[in-house]
């Protein structure tokens, strides 16, 4: 049975990443995915080994522990970018109005704006 450390780097390995690609990926430091290849390293928390298993459609038993079926499904793409990732200077203007708001208001103006959503927008 493999170590640990040996299926972490199997997983990584799978996806032809480098180190500091999948700890990009997984948000975590390069050196954090050193220590988890590295045997005498550190463990993965349950959360990242979670996050690597579903990634490199390896089952999460097997990652975790090294019994089981070793492939779960295909490897899962990097989420695409949020709707919302790029904002337009008057959206951003909007977004921070709209933070100065308190709890209240921000349910008064949503309300007041649903039906405009509903609306086809005139350009």
């Amino acid at each position: 049975m493999s170590s640990l450390y040996q299926r972490v780097r199997e997983a990584r390995n799978r996806l032809g990443l480098s180190q500091e690609s999948l700890a990009a990926e997984l948000k975590v430091s390069r050196s954090a995915v050193a220590q988890w290849e590295n045997e005498a390293g550190t463990r993965p928390s349950v959360d990242n080994l979670v996050a690597l298993a579903r990634r490199s459609g390896m089952a999460f038993e097997y990652l975790a522990t090294g019994r089981g079926a070793r492939i779960f499904g295909t490897p899962i793409v990097a989420e695409e970018a949020p709707r919302y990732q790029a904002l337009t200077a008057q959206q951003q203007q909007l977004l921070a109005c709209f933070d100065a708001l308190s709890p209240r208001q921000r349910s008064a103006l949503l309300e007041l704006l649903a039906p405009f959503a509903t609306r086809p927008a005139a350009r």
